[in-house]
């Protein structure tokens, strides 16, 4: 009996505390014995930036991983689905098929607007999608029609889409269910949205950070356990928002054309970038945790070629060969009833009606000061003719695929530049204007510049052939060039990315320097479609130059 008694005593002694602590916290115990979910996979696959590239064509990558790049037939619709389907069959978890944006462009959007690229999308199984800047080109309603060929959901996190065409057709975001594990996914617009594009009734709706901030908050209170932001805001904006706003795990984005081998990681949040073109589908695995929070340290991923070696799927094959067979040789994008003169002669040596053109809508376009692009990077080589301004003109006048940088310069280095312009008369460095005039004295001492072993610039004799420079301002009045003003301006990325033609300022000395990531061929078929008609008018006198 005294064994029993002493046996009942040490039982006692080891269950009580048990039991209290137990009742102490039963609603979570019960809970985490009877309605636990196991831990969680997830993968994640998709794309940015097609640009409406649906076919094949020859790019250069590093297609074996081993650093060298070779050119190569890469990208294609029916590729990427056969990787798409690949994927969703080879692995046990959930798989999710994003876009980040800016599928809606080129031949397929010009002819056939949405619905080749949005079905073949669909088709492909793409499953979740966040608009671009490109896929307003034509206005919300274009856009809205081509909603009707998707199966895929739409975000529109922070566009504001009430009494637009949109209304209805895109969600603020989506909460999905992955076998028991909650996914929130939100999207964010680049905050240019209104210079880059036709939005139309379409307006942007805070910062990217403001919205970031609002979407992570109502998602964890609509139960989203993981956070994905669908971005189309660039690479460098990313990690930005990553390091600003706790709470989200995943960025998955578009617009500035990047790939990184590896997923980017900022504290708690992976950033990703979906390249352009689609020479790669970017895939990402994770495992979260029991109660659906990511475990860092299971985060893998990696850029799959969508080369030759993967073979297309012929059922969407077959639906783009359908769409082929009816393009035109040129797709008709507007008219002209006034010859373009884009020979090096009308280039080089004096205003160009044709750069004009280009750069005053441009410059309305991103609501800069002054627009200055070099001769050079206006092509085509020929007098097209008036009638039918053609996807192939545009392309052919757009030779090197320019993207519009917009900046703040002082007008000391913009007198600079334009003495570099007035050394370069005759060749592809001379430059076009808008909202300024100039006036070149050929007889004047040329600017000239030195190059240092390091490789950077810097002017060894100033030059004297600039004899007047004007800016007109906003109402239209003509004003003296002020040196100690800081005016805003738009350039191209030959000049400003790369210093072409010896046009170092931008880089060294502008401030606010900011990618479009608009080409002048997408920027030109953008007018094209909105005006129609597109009539170069006579020279105002921008560029005078005295021989």
């Amino acid at each position: 009996m005294k064994t029993r008694h002493v046996l009942t005593i040490l039982v006692l002694a080891v269950v009580l505390p048990l039991l209290v602590s137990s009742c102490s916290h039963a609603p979570q115990t019960d809970a985490l014995i009877l309605d636990a979910p196991a831990a969680h996979a997830l993968t994640i696959i998709g794309t940015a930036d097609l640009q409406g590239m649906l076919e094949p064509s020859i790019m250069k990558l590093d297609a074996d991983g081993d650093g060298r790049e070779e050119e190569v037939s890469a990208g294609g619709i029916a590729r990427i689905a056969t990787l798409i389907r690949q994927i969703q069959d080879e692995t046990e978890n959930p798989v999710v098929v994003v876009s980040a944006g800016d599928d809606l462009m080129n031949r397929y959007f010009h002819t056939f607007k949405g619905e080749a690229i949005f079905g073949l999308m669909s088709d492909a199984g793409y499953e979740i999608y966040a608009f671009g800047n490109h896929e307003f080109d034509k206005g919300p309603d274009v856009l809205a029609a081509a909603l009707d060929h998707t199966e895929f959901e739409c975000l529109c996190t922070d566009l504001a889409v009430e009494g637009t065409p949109l209304e209805g057709r895109c969600a603020p975001w989506i909460v999905k269910d992955y076998d028991g594990l909650k996914v929130g996914f939100f999207s964010l617009m680049t905050e240019a949205f209104p210079y880059v594009t036709s939005g139309k009734s379409v307006e942007i709706a805070g910062t990217n950070l403001q919205v970031a901030h609002r979407a992570v908050r109502e998602l964890r209170e609509a139960g989203a356990r993981l956070i994905v932001g669908l971005t189309h805001v660039g690479y460098e904006r990313d990690i930005e928002i990553a390091r600003s706003v706790p709470g989200i795990d995943i960025i998955f984005g578009g617009h500035s054309h990047e790939y990184a081998k590896t997923a980017y990681r900022m504290g708690g949040t992976f950033v990703l970038n979906g390249g352009e073109k689609g020479p790669y589908l970017v895939r990402l695995d994770l495992t979260t945790d029991a109660a659906g929070k990511l475990d860092l340290g299971s985060v893998r991923s990696e850029l799959i070629p969508v080369t030759d070696a993967v073979p297309a799927d012929k059922d969407i094959e077959a639906k783009l060969a359908v769409y082929q067979a009816q393009f035109p040789e040129a797709i008709v994008l507007g008219q002209t009833d006034v010859p373009w003169n884009m020979t090096k002669e009308a280039l080089r040596r004096g205003e160009s009606p044709v750069a004009n053109l280009v750069n005053d809508r441009m410059r309305d376009k991103f609501r800069v000061d002054i627009v200055l692009n070099n001769a050079g990077a206006f092509r085509g080589k020929k007098v097209y003719q008036p009638g039918p301004v053609t996807d192939v003109m545009l392309h052919e006048i757009d030779e090197f695929s320019n993207y519009a940088f917009s900046m703040e310069l002082d007008g000391v280095r913009i007198l600079e530049v334009l003495e570099r312009s007035a050394a370069s008369f005759g060749g592809g460095g001379l430059l076009h204007a808008s909202g300024l005039r100039y006036v070149l004295d050929l007889s004047g001492t040329a600017q000239e510049l030195t190059q240092d072993a390091d490789g950077s610039w810097s002017v060894s004799v100033p030059g004297e052939r600039v004899t007047e420079a004007t800016v007109q301002d906003a109402d239209g009045e003509w004003k003296p060039l002020d040196p100690d003003r800081t005016y805003t301006v738009l350039s191209n990325s030959f000049l400003v990315k790369h210093e072409g033609d010896g046009y170092f300022w931008f880089k060294q000395y502008a401030t606010n320097l900011e990618n479009s990531y608009s080409t002048f061929y997408s920027i030109l078929a953008e007018i094209a479609g909105n005006e129609g008609v597109l009539n170069p008018e006579q020279p105002d006198g921008r560029l005078t130059v005295v021989e």
